[in-house]
This record gives structure tokens, C-alpha cells and sequence, in this order.
């Protein structure tokens, strides 16, 4: 398997919400204050599905951990 990791420092997302801020247009109560359309984590998930990646939100204390794992991936040499 393949993966790739990216965690931030912001607020992150309770464990409640992970599923829903995968839906386009969910934006939590909490993240009204800053723009924006409630795309990006949909478009992350709708991007994993086509290339048939699984996708992990998790904790990152304090922050989003989010992990993409590409199974059977095969690494090539350019």
C-alpha cells in the first residue's frame, strides 16, 4: 500500500462530524467564521473513490489528521 498523510493545527473536526464533512456543501457550526463552500473534503473523498484509495480523517491534537491509502499501488520508476 501506498499513503499519503496531511495534518494541520487548526480545530480540527469531532469524531461525530468525519463522516458528514465528507458530503459537499457541510460546513460545521464552528468553521462559519472563515470563508468557504464546504467542497473541500468532498472533493478529496470523491478524488480517493475514483482512484479506490480509502480515506481516514483522524486527530491530529490539536488539528485534522487526513490519510489517503492507495492499496496495490505499484511504484514506477520515470
Amino acid at each position: 500500500a501506498t499513503g499519503l498523510e496531511v495534518w494541520d493545527t487548526g480545530p480540527g473536526i469531532p469524531e461525530a462530524d468525519r463522516a458528514r464533512v465528507l458530503e459537499r456543501f457541510v460546513r460545521l457550526d464552528s468553521s462559519r467564521t472563515t470563508p468557504g463552500s464546504g467542497l473541500g473534503l468532498s472533493l478529496v473523498a470523491a478524488v480517493a473513490k475514483l482512484h479506490g484509495a480509502s480515506l481516514t480523517l483522524g486527530d491530529n491534537a490539536p488539528g485534522l489528521s487526513v490519510v489517503l491509502t492507495f492499496e496495490g499501488a505499484v511504484r514506477t520508476e520515470t
